[in-house]
Order: C-alpha cells, then sequence, then structure tokens
C-alpha cells in the first residue's frame, strides 16, 4: 500500500496523524448537537483511512460514525414531546447503514484487524439490534463479545466486559427475563465498582467508567418505570442517585456527559408520583 498523504478539506491525513484525528473525534462526539457535522467528516476521514489500508482504524471509524447517529436519537428522545421524529428517524437508519458496513468491512478484513477492534463490532450490532426490538438477537451478539472479553487476561482488555454485560442484561429483561436481567445488572453495577477491570477502567478513562455505569442504571430504572415493575420499584431511587453523582469529571465539571444528563433527566420526568 502506497504511504502518501490524503486529505479532507485542508486536513492532511497520515498513517501517523490518523490515531490523533480519531480521538478528536471522539471528542468531538461527546458534544451535544454535532453528529450532522460529524457524520460526514468521519466518513471522509475513513475514506482515506482505507486508502492507507489502517483496517482496525477504518472500523474504528465505522464506530465512530455509528456512536454520531446514536446521538441524533438519544438527543431527540430525550426532547420528550419536544422530539423532532424525522432527524431521530435518520439517526436509527444511519446507526443500521453504519452497522451493515462495519459488520461486512470485518468480515472481509477479520484477520488484518486488532482482536479487541474486532471483537468490539459485536457491541454495535448488539446496539443496532436493540434499536429495532430483536432482543434475542442483540443477547446473541453481547454473548460473542463476552466470549473473548471474559477469558481476556489483559486487564485493559478484559475492562470491555462490563460494557457487553450491561447491554446483555437490558436484552434479558426486554424478553421478559426480568430477575435474571437486573441481577445481572446489580453484579456488573458492583464490578464497576470493586473488580480489577472496573478499578482499573475508573482511574485511566473517568469519562467512559462513568457513561457506562450510568447507562446501565438509567435503562434499568427506564424498564422498571414503564412496566411497572413494583418487585423492583425500591430500585429507582439508588440507582438514579448514584448515575447522578458519577456524571461529572474529577474537576466537577458536567459538560461532557450532556447526552448521558439529558437522558437522566427523561428518565427522572417519566416517573409517576
Amino acid at each position: 500500500m502506497e504511504n502518501r498523504d490524503h486529505s479532507v478539506g485542508q486536513e492532511i491525513i497520515t498513517r501517523e496523524n490518523l490515531p490523533a484525528i480519531l480521538t478528536k473525534i471522539g471528542d468531538e462526539g461527546k458534544k451535544k448537537g454535532t453528529s450532522e457535522a460529524m457524520i460526514p467528516y468521519i466518513h471522509a476521514v475513513r475514506e482515506k483511512a482505507e486508502k492507507l489500508g489502517e483496517t482496525s482504524i477504518v472500523v474504528q471509524l465505522y464506530q465512530e460514525e455509528f456512536l454520531s447517529a446514536q446521538h441524533m436519537v438519544m438527543e431527540e428522545r430525550s426532547k420528550g414531546f419536544k422530539a423532532n421524529p424525522i432527524r431521530a428517524a435518520k439517526g436509527i437508519l444511519h446507526m443500521e447503514f453504519s452497522s451493515r458496513k462495519m459488520e461486512k468491512y470485518t468480515s472481509k478484513n477479520a484477520e488484518r484487524l486488532d482482536p479487541v477492534v474486532r471483537t468490539r463490532i459485536f457491541r454495535f450490532l448488539g446496539k443496532s439490534a436493540d434499536y429495532k426490538g430483536q432482543y434475542k438477537k442483540s443477547e446473541r451478539y453481547y454473548r460473542k463479545g463476552l466470549e473473548y472479553f471474559e477469558h481476556s487476561v489483559k486487564v485493559e482488555e478484559r475492562y470491555n466486559r462490563l460494557e457487553f454485560l450491561g447491554f446483555l442484561s437490558y436484552s434479558l429483561v426486554k424478553q421478559d427475563k426480568t430477575e435474571e436481567g437486573i441481577k445481572l445488572a446489580q453484579q456488573t453495577l458492583t464490578d464497576f465498582d470493586t473488580s480489577e477491570e472496573g478499578k482499573w477502567l475508573k482511574e485511566n478513562d473517568y469519562y467512559v467508567w462513568a457513561v457506562w455505569k450510568s447507562g446501565i442504571e438509567i435503562r434499568t430504572v427506564d424498564h422498571i418505570i414503564k412496566t411497572n415493575d413494583s418487585a423492583h420499584l425500591n430500585l429507582i431511587e439508588e440507582l438514579l442517585i448514584d448515575a447522578e453523582s458519577i456524571l461529572k469529571m474529577p474537576d466537577g465539571t458536567r459538560e461532557n456527559f450532556r447526552h448521558r444528563l439529558d437522558e437522566l433527566d427523561a428518565t427522572k420526568n417519566r416517573i409517576k408520583y
């Protein structure tokens, strides 16, 4: 593969600066209302990464594109009756497009991919299935991802099991396996605080630790509320208090968590006193 420069607008894309560009994309994606600008930019960078033969970064860019589309949906759903259904629908369609392209590319280039990047595709395929209400399918995807991460001896890989377990718990409760799903959610939340990988993640990437953990709490509460699950109503206050308490960076700032905070507020608004 020829190692020449590629440009996006005035930006030069090289093998050397692709990791920094990927990091910048991830940081921009945390900001509210950036999806419409980020998706075409990510698409353009991904095309250049493909030409450079950077297969693992290509897959990560598909994943960032998926997350940008997911943020569109999250932003609209958090608005309640003020939501723009057309924008939410566009987000879901783009998630489906990104996940299908990602799966096809991963299958074609499997042997050239970093195993962690290759395995994390199941997180995105599972999430896409969740949005379509295909919870048995998403459960299968999450379990495939867990096969790798639960057996990894490297804590810097194994921490991914926490996200997969959180999503798996949601798939289970959505299949009316409520006791199994909530029990798994509670154990996973404990693991975020007490396991080696949970402590490692909190120390090395507090943002990801807080987003993943609070996501489990919010989704669990949301399910309890929507199904009027009287057996687990006692969990609501505990989970919401913890979610709100962790959604701030160690320096006390909350702006990075705007997507999750809006989701938290929307869940609180659904509580009927």
